[in-house]
């Protein structure tokens, strides 16, 4: 089973974003997730109705801020930001909402989409490393472990579980679990503000193919784009999407900018908020 982080590598990709949005004529409030950087907390026992409440927090401050218009607050959400951002839209709505590299998915699904690219790369992998790691890693094997874990995290009570002896935040994968994909998406079939939903097809760790699912909600104030050559991380990859040397492929990579057609892609939708600065 492959649960996916972003590496411990500094992009700055969230910086980037920040300050190309602001070159468009808007506000922007970044900040840490909690637990993360600057910010305080214990990542093992923040539940992700935490990390909501993060959000909701944020907006409302904005809403209260004197320099801005309550009713243009766009929320832009990457990876989990994604399941986040959604979440806390039903608690305090906004203007638009930007899900970049997972939306329409709830956490298990990347888990079984990221697991099921290691066992079709393992089958096709040559030498000591391929035949070692082909007894080892199996369809099977992967499915019983992802299960395992959801079994033990959904069934737990405390905040924090030891699974195959390593502590794991509990709280966060129960919370998590509570929502299954179809939640997700019901939510934003729901949902009345404007969304633009980006997956780039060389992401190995959220399917571009989910917003399939996305575009056949049939909302017209939601538009769905999936980017040739970007990865996960925003960057432009012309090679072969890789789970097992992913984080080789992210280290290269790391100076790289913001993909140039999510930008115009960003550039382009939001243009609709800021008609009338």
């Amino acid at each position: 089973m492959e649960i996916m982080k972003k590496p411990e590598i500094k992009f700055n990709i969230y910086k980037e974003l920040a300050h190309f949005i602001t070159s468009l004529g808007f506000i922007t409030l970044r900040y840490d997730k909690r637990a993360i950087g600057e910010s305080e907390g214990d990542p093992y026992t923040s539940g992700m109705m935490d990390l909501v409440s993060d959000i909701t927090s944020n907006v409302k401050f904005l809403q209260n801020h004197e320099r801005v218009d309550s009713s243009k607050i766009i929320l832009i959400g990457h990876s989990e930001g994604c399941i986040l951002s959604t979440i806390a839209s039903t608690i305090t709505p906004v203007a638009g909402i930007v899900l970049i590299a997972g939306a329409g998915t709830n956490l298990r699904e990347p888990l079984l989409y990221q697991n099921a690219q290691v066992v079709e790369e393992v089958k096709t992998l040559k030498g000591l490393k391929g035949f070692i790691l082909r007894l080892a890693v199996s369809e099977k094997k992967l499915q019983k472990q992802q299960d395992d874990l959801y079994n033990i995290m959904v069934n737990s009570t405390e905040d924090i579980v030891r699974f195959k002896g390593k502590k794991m935040p509990a709280k966060w994968f129960r919370e998590h679990f509570k929502y299954t994909s179809e939640d997700i998406l019901k939510i934003l079939s729901n949902a009345t503000c404007e969304i633009l939903a980006v997956t780039g097809d060389k992401d190995a760790q959220a399917n571009s193919n989910d917003l399939k699912s996305v575009q056949e909600l049939g909302k017209e104030n939601i538009k769905t784009v999936v980017i040739k050559n970007m990865d996960h991380m925003l960057k432009e990859f012309a090679g072969e999407k890789t789970v097992l040397n992913i984080m080789k492929q992210y280290k290269e990579e790391a100076s790289k900018p913001m993909h140039f057609e999510l930008k115009a892609i960003l550039e382009q939708w939001l243009s609709k908020f800021n008609e009338n600065i």
